[in-house]
């Protein structure tokens, strides 16, 4: 036992905690009492009647209560003073409940339901029908739900409509009266029990309820529901006994037996136990722990327990943070009992939900604040569910920053941005400060003078600098940086951090730093007095430094030096012109061209050309400008070594067997290799020759080929003959003697001479040697013998024959008796189909077996068609091929390739060909036939070359029939080009064309050495004299000298038409071009930029230097010094 505090009367109203941790609670004295946490009294409130409501606190403190005396009352938790009344038509026992937004929500004795505003004005009221004694429960989205003494749970919406009613069932001799507060789970399932002994699980489905399940005690249930951790829910009946019950099916988990409760409410812990005050009889009541699965952790009737419950408890249970737990008794106390767990985690762990007792659905309230109206925004405040995690923002004003968050419970508290998890009202505040700024100020240079006025000041502070001491020598000139100025003294408003110099500035001295040509300079300047001022000359490609030229350089020799400023001081840096060596080797058999030593920038020329056998492939270096083109140019930027890498040619060998055998030998061979290659005859057949180039002995079946080219090989075969010789013997003749191809089956027939008759054949590789007609396999050299025997008297002859002899074979030759039906048959060869019968009488000449009747001696003949084949010839892209068509057996067809324009003729592929290779060939018609003929597109060889040293061409190479080649002829500096020799071209003095490839070419591109006189826009007036569109007008005296009317004597070099490089014994050496000279401009190498000249008569035009910007005067004909001018 922690404490416990007195009040005047039997207390029959549950306590409250508010958020300084007051208890409050009402007492039949007719007053509420507030305790402070330690037990002492804070102050009461007088009703005029008892008060067994629990008192609700809303969301900003305030206390709700109702009275016996009909009231309900709002009263100040600070001082116990009434903030307002409302007066209802009958007492008010339930206790109100409050909504997030403030409402109070009440049900009284006089059947009405009533929403009240937070200040005391009715918000609307509902008729019940019955009296109120349950206290309200609010829902997620705002519903309300209640029970009334006649058995009807209600449901509102929050406007005060009717949502739906649930009327319980009718249970014989019991009250169905609910005077059990509803709890809720966070589902929105509603718990609560009835006079009727039941325990109800209702679903609300907006438009209705349903009854999830429903549990019968042994009494009345007028306690509220809690519920646990476990999906669990715990009942108190009237029968005594604590009961778990699943929330979800309404199973029993456990029951134990805890005395007489009327209408206290259990509470559970976060450990899971449930606590209990019951009347056990004899005047006892105990207050009891359970644990989750039902077995008792303790009661107060255990010796251990330091004290006792001092009489009946209808006070609802309330479980502390802090694990404190109260209860008002019939003795008129309330007591506190320390029990070191607080309240559990569930939707609903006591009576009206929460210690606040405010009935509301499980929420915690979040309030942010600013530490500073004015020094940043906060957003997040609002209501959230339990264990919600919500973000939280801070936003510092202009010129603040955001500190941290003040309070428990955000999750990073230096993040201007962060959550908080909602497991409890929370009250935070956000930290702002006002930023401080540095100004600091520098003094250039740093001696210059002293400056006050820098340091720390905060936002929107002014701040003033000005100088306090000047040195010797300076003068103020300006403010620079985050703030400018130029008077010496500066005020401004202080935002952010600042940097500032103060600039002041001495006596200086010009330094003109100049160059004739080859690089650039830096330095130039006004210098102040008693300086060493940097000067730096840095070569522009291929130049290299000399020296500096003039007074007081440090170091003359060194690229980057000082000069000392006591005076004003005109330097000029003096450059050279670097050469380079070209090397050049070989990987490889071939040679080159191109070696030697050029100046910085010279394109040089460079030419590889093959031996015989290999092919150019590439170069390899660097500044190579095409290193897959044999003639090309290099960059001379810098010393080079080039390599040229030539290939050995690979060719390939396609090998080929024409009808009778196999070959071998097929590949991809180097240049000059001897290629071995083989004939395999099939048996029967003899290997004839090679059809093909390059082949050592074109008879002998193993040979070699020298592979100097690609190449295409056919060994051609023929079939073995062999002859087929009869033996004469007397009494007949033989047919099917001659010369037969190996694998023949010959037809031969023994005609026997009359009165006599055949007996039989001798020979080898006879079909049947005792048939007249049969056939013989013809492998080798055959002799047969026919042998014939005289004819029975009194028998007459048949002597069978087929027409042609070759087409087919008879039975049934022989002697007969006069009228006999004789059995005939006919067999035709291979190609060929028997007919009709002839010379008989036959019972169907049309059958190739049928009979006949013998009536003398008889020749008849079997005669037979030839088969007809059919030969189909596919060409693939590139041609097409004839012969195609239907054909006898046996007839020999000519087929013939015929290539398109561009392709050529490559190989036949199909049965019967004797040598592929060739265009035409004779095919033998025994069978259907599919032939197909393959083409390949030419390729044709471009081979570029040049008539001098003046340039170089690109675009050689191999190429397809119809392809464009795209060549170009480049004259070197100082060279033009003629025109392209060779062949008959439309545009030949084009220097790039494109080239239709149809056949090879040999194309040569000329160039003559470049003239002034052939520059383009030129015009001959006579006389040696010229005019340019460009160049203006000009005497030639000879091949480099010529004098311009408007600049004088100039030395000529042309580059191609359309610039050239000029040396003026005045100016030094130019450049002009056709662009850019037409408008008066001209590249000075002694000036490294660009001359603008103004020509005017009479020897006042002028000269604009853009590297210095000045103008100076020119007199074309100012006489000057030749060596002056060089050296």
């Amino acid at each position: 036992m922690e404490w416990n505090a007195s009040t005047g009367g039997v207390i029959f109203s549950s306590p409250a905690i508010g958020s300084d941790g007051a208890i409050y609670i009402g007492s039949n004295d007719n007053k509420l009492h507030a305790f402070h946490a330690d037990g002492s009294p804070k102050w009461s409130f007088n009703a005029e009647n008892w008060i067994d409501s629990t008192p609700a606190i809303g969301p900003d403190g305030t206390i709700y209560v109702g009275s016996w005396d009909n009231k309900v009352y709002a009263i100040n938790p600070s001082d116990g003073s009434k903030q307002w009344e409302f007066e209802t038509n009958s007492y008010v026992i339930a206790s109100p409940s409050v909504s997030a937004d403030g409402k109070i929500y009440v049900g009284s004795k006089d059947s009405i339901f009533y929403a009240l505003e937070s200040n005391g004005s009715l918000a609307w009221e509902y008729f019940a029908g019955q009296p109120i004694s349950s206290s309200a429960a609010l829902g997620q989205d705002g519903s309300i739900y209640f029970g009334d003494e006649n058995g009807t749970l209600h449901a509102l919406h929050p406007d005060g409509s009717s949502k739906w009613t649930y009327v319980i069932d009718e249970v014989a001799d019991t009250n169905k009266s609910i005077l059990s507060s509803p709890a809720l789970d966070l589902s929105g399932n509603i718990y609560f029990g009835s006079g009727n002994g039941y325990c109800y699980s209702l679903a609300d489905n907006e438009n209705n309820a349903s009854l999830n399940w429903q549990f019968l005690t042994g009494d009345r249930v007028d306690a509220a529901p809690i519920l646990g951790t476990t999906n669990d829910v715990f009942f108190i009946s009237r029968d005594g006994y604590l009961r778990s019950l699943s929330s979800l099916t309404g199973g029993l988990n456990w029951d134990a037996f805890v005395g007489d409760v009327f209408y206290s409410a259990p509470v559970i812990d976060s450990n899971g136990r449930v606590y209990v005050i019951g009347y056990t009889g004899g005047g006892e009541n105990h207050l009891s722990a359970f644990e989750s699965n039902g077995t008792k952790a303790w009661d107060t009737n255990q010796s251990e327990i330091s004290f006792s419950v001092a009489g009946i408890v209808d006070s609802s249970l309330l479980l502390s943070e802090s694990g404190k737990l109260y209860y008002g008794c019939y003795d008129g106390k309330l007591y506190c009992v320390d029990i070191g767990a607080g309240p559990a985690t569930s939707d609903w762990p006591m009576f009206q939900g929460n210690e606040k007792r405010d009935g509301a659905w499980p929420s915690y309230t979040l309030e942010i604040f600013a530490n500073n109206e004015g020094y940043g925004q906060v957003s997040g405040a609002g209501i959230y569910n339990p264990g919600s995690s919500v973000m939280i923002t801070a936003s510092p004003a202009t010129g603040h920053s955001f500190e941290s968050w003040s309070g428990s419970g955000p999750t990073d508290p230096s993040s201007a941005s962060t959550t908080i998890e909602m497991t409890e009202d929370r009250y935070l505040s956000a930290v702002f400060a006002v930023n401080s700024y540095q100004i600091n100020v520098t003094v250039t240079p740093t001696d210059a003078a002293v400056i006050q006025g820098a340091g720390i000041y905060t936002y929107g502070e002014t701040a003033t600098l000005s100088v306090s001491s000047l040195g010797d020598g300076y003068q103020f000139e300006s403010w620079s940086g985050g703030i400018s100025g130029n008077s010496d003294r500066l005020t401004f408003s202080v935002n952010q951090d600042t940097n500032i110099t103060a600039n002041f500035e001495i006596i200086n001295y010009e330094l003109n730093v100049t160059v004739i040509s080859g690089g650039t300079v830096t330095g130039s300047g006004l210098i102040p007095y008693g300086n060493l001022a940097q000067i730096s000359a840095s070569a522009s490609d291929g130049y290299t430094f000399s020296g500096w030229n003039g007074s007081g350089v440090t170091d003359p020799n060194s690229s980057s030096t000082t000069v000392s400023m006591t005076e004003a001081r005109n330097l000029t840096a003096s450059f050279t012109l670097n050469t380079y060596a070209l090397n050049i080797s070989t990987t490889g058999q071939g040679s080159v061209i191109g070696a030697g030593t050029y100046s910085h920038d010279d394109l040089a020329t460079i030419s590889a050309v093959p031996s015989t056998g290999f092919s150019f492939l590439n170069w390899e270096g660097n500044g190579i400008s095409d290193i897959q083109s044999a003639t090309t140019t290099v960059s001379m930027t810098e010393d080079r070594n080039l390599t040229a890498i030539f290939g050995t040619n690979s060719y390939s060998l396609l090998v080929s067997a024409g009808n009778g055998g196999t070959v071998t030998g097929s590949g991809t061979f180097s240049h000059g290799s001897e290629a071995s290659v083989e004939a395999i005859p099939a048996t029967g057949y003899s290997f004839v020759s090679w059809f093909g180039h390059n082949v050592d002995s074109v008879n002998a079946p193993q040979t070699t080929v020298s592979m100097t080219e690609d190449i295409s090989l056919s060994a051609i075969f023929e079939i073995d003959q062999f002859t087929l010789s009869p033996i004469t013997t007397t009494g007949g003749t033989i047919s099917g003697s001659g010369t037969y191809a190996y694998g023949t089956m010959v037809n031969i027939n023994a005609i026997p001479e009359s009165g006599y008759l055949f007996v039989r054949w001798e020979g080898f590789d006879i079909t049947d040697p005792n048939s007249s007609s049969t056939t013989i396999l013809m492998n080798q050299n055959q002799q047969i013998t026919a042998v014939f025997e005289a004819k029975p008297l009194e028998e007459k002859s048949l002597i069978l024959t087929s027409s042609p002899n070759i087409a087919g074979t008879t039975s049934g030759s022989g002697s007969y008796p006069m009228g006999f039906s004789v059995a005939i048959s006919a067999t035709p060869s291979t190609g060929y189909a028997f007919s009709h019968w002839s010379g008989g009488n036959f019972d169907d000449p049309n059958s190739s077996s049928t009979e006949m009747i013998i009536h003398s001696d008889s020749n008849a003949t079997a005669h037979f068609s030839p088969l007809t084949f059919a030969l189909e010839i596919n060409a693939s892209l590139g041609g097409s091929g004839t012969g195609s068509g239907t054909y006898d057996f046996g007839t020999e067809v000519s087929i013939s390739a015929i290539p398109e324009n561009g392709y050529h003729f490559k190989s036949w592929h199909g049965a019967g060909i004797d040598n592929p290779l060739l265009e035409t060939v004779s095919i033998l018609m025994d069978q259907d036939l599919n032939i197909s003929l393959s083409f390949e597109v030419n390729q044709y060889t471009l081979s570029l070359s040049t008539n001098n040293s003046g340039g170089i061409v690109e675009g050689g190479g191999t190429f397809t029939h119809g392809s464009t080649a795209s060549i170009r002829a480049l004259p070197s500096d100082g060279y033009k080009f003629l025109g392209w020799s060779g062949a008959n071209l439309e545009s030949n003095t084009e220097k790039a064309i494109l080239l239709s490839m149809d056949m090879n070419y040999e194309l040569t591109a000329n160039f003559e050495t470049l003239m002034v006189t052939s520059i383009s826009g030129i015009n001959d007036l006579g006389s040696n004299w010229y005019s340019s569109d460009w160049l203006g007008y000009f005497h030639f005296t000879n091949e480099n000298w010529c004098y311009h009317l408007e600049i004088g004597w100039l030395y000529i070099v042309p580059i191609d038409d359309d610039s050239l490089w000029t040396w003026s014994p005045q100016l030094g050496w130019l450049w002009l071009s056709s662009v850019a000279f037409g408008d008066g401009l001209a590249w000075s190498r002694e000036d490294g930029d660009w001359l603008y000249f103004s020509f005017a008569p009479l020897g006042s035009s002028r000269i604009y230097h853009y590297q210095n910007q000045v103008w100076t005067s020119f007199d074309p004909n100012e006489a000057v010094s030749l060596e002056e001018s060089l050296f």
